[in-house]
């Protein structure tokens, strides 16, 4: 079976903040579709460490705490048989986020980057087709 892999992002918390992004993968591509949303989550402390949190069964649009869905752009398709590795893609992109902001005491990497990361290997994998990078490096990460 198709999945539909999408990078989402939603409204920033505060008008100086940044938007947040996340991947998204569905069977369907309706907005209203049901489908796991993968990212990278801060640990709490704000030293800019985060880990992976992957949720299953939720909706692509819709209030997600204080933040709302704003728009997405679309990836491209992954099969079945590769999202089992996503978990791997994922925790790799996490791993390489916080080496980088440990070395600089500030956290200056965020889920962007991680979006960024993570979107890159897959794409460095075949399993995006090429320059879905650089599209979704043009993706809004402001207010």
């Amino acid at each position: 079976m198709t999945n539909y892999f999408w990078l989402v992002w939603y409204r920033a918390r505060s008008s100086a903040g940044p938007k947040h992004w996340s991947l998204f993968m569905t069977y369907d591509t309706d907005e209203q579709a049901i489908g796991t949303i993968y990212q990278a989550e801060g640990n709490g402390w704000g030293n800019g460490q985060f880990t992976t949190s992957i949720i299953r069964g939720v909706q692509l649009k819709g209030q997600r705490g204080a933040q709302s869905y704003e728009s997405r752009l679309y990836l491209g398709e992954i099969h079945d048989g590769f999202t089992g590795m996503m978990k791997e893609y994922c925790d790799a992109a996490t791993d390489l986020i916080n080496e980088h902001n440990a070395e600089r005491v500030v956290g200056d990497s965020n889920c962007h980057d991680w979006c960024l990361v993570v979107i890159k290997s897959l794409e460095d994998a075949r399993c995006l087709p090429p320059g879905t990078h650089a599209k979704a490096c043009m993706c809004p990460r402001g207010r």
